[in-house]
């Protein structure tokens, strides 16, 4: 059994995943009381933690508004989606989404905020599959993180995974180098950790940090991952396991990098070491488990067929 089932059945989910992030917490309080101890000045702790978690809330918000601003030359989404959201978003007590179509993508969902909007997008050829209990379960899961407040913890983990690899990354090399070497290396790394989608950041963040934000991460994502679960009980309790797990599948299938419903790299069966290890959903095998289905359960109704191991 996995350590997030585990908590799941020894804790609940909403205590599991507090649990997790206050030994992150400790984690991070563990790491700068290291380069304290090891001769950093408090006032270059305090700069590491608010340098951290100031680049990483910074960048998302802009990317965030940026996303917002294109989303308003989308295209409308059809009645269906745009009905389906206001009613899952009134039995879950939030504001309505602005919705839209993503005519681009292969399949997927997610959602974005900056507070005061909350915008819904679909992939078109998702939306057109699905029928209204399933399209009604995927966009109440996403809803749900809304509604329970996940969407503000995410920026808080990966500020601490880079708080926790900055501060490695001081304690191995950075010390050892003049001042403003260090202070460039060290800018150079936070960037490198805040833009790790591109391949070469992701080697030099890891190796800079001598794994350190890996296993930060790994712990990070046993949080998401039950915040996940949560989720989908949500959108259970909105529609029926066999509606959202057929959701979650035919989402699942197309394995879109920005989906935020079963995440990039969905079956357990596929993933790498590193994904295993580093991925923020669980995988569909184990959320299906949950409801006790399987995927040849429900992969006739997601209207696809059943991807092989790799």
């Amino acid at each position: 059994m996995s350590l997030t089932a585990r908590l799941d059945r020894a804790v609940g989910l909403p205590a599991a995943y507090r649990l997790i992030d206050a030994l992150l917490l400790a984690v991070l309080v563990a790491a700068l009381a290291a380069c304290y101890a090891a001769g950093m000045a408090p006032p270059a702790v305090a700069a590491v933690a608010l340098a951290s978690f100031g680049l990483e809330f910074a960048v998302g918000r802009v990317v965030t508004d940026g996303l917002l601003r294109g989303l308003e030359l989308a295209d409308e989404a059809p009645v269906r989606l745009r009905r389906v959201a206001a009613e899952v978003a009134a039995d879950l007590d939030v504001a309505t989404p602005s919705v839209v179509v993503d005519r681009e993508s292969a399949g997927g969902v997610n959602v974005l905020g900056d507070g005061d909007r909350t915008v819904l997008v679909a992939s078109a050829s998702l939306a057109d599959r699905l029928d209204d209990a399933a399209l009604r379960a995927v966009v109440a899961h996403e809803l749900a993180h809304r509604s329970l407040g996940h969407l503000h913890r995410a920026p808080l983990r990966e500020g601490a995974t880079h708080a926790v690899g900055l501060a490695a990354f001081w304690l191995l090399a950075l010390r050892h180098l003049p001042p403003q070497v260090a202070l460039v290396a060290g800018g150079a790394f936070l960037v490198a950790g805040v833009g790790r989608s591109n391949d070469l950041n992701l080697l030099l963040y890891v190796l800079a940090s001598a794994g350190a934000v890996v296993l930060v991460q790994a712990l990070a994502v046993r949080a998401s991952r039950l915040e996940e679960y949560h989720a989908d009980d949500v959108a259970v309790a909105a529609t029926s396991a066999t509606d959202f797990c057929t959701g979650l599948y035919a989402v699942g299938t197309v394995g879109d990098a920005d989906d935020a419903v079963a995440g990039g790299s969905p079956f357990g069966a596929r993933r790498t070491w590193l994904e295993r290890l580093t991925a923020e959903h669980p995988s569909i095998e184990s959320r299906l488990a949950r409801y006790g289905l399987v995927p040849d359960e429900v992969a006739g109704g997601a209207q696809v067929e059943q991807p092989g191991d790799d």
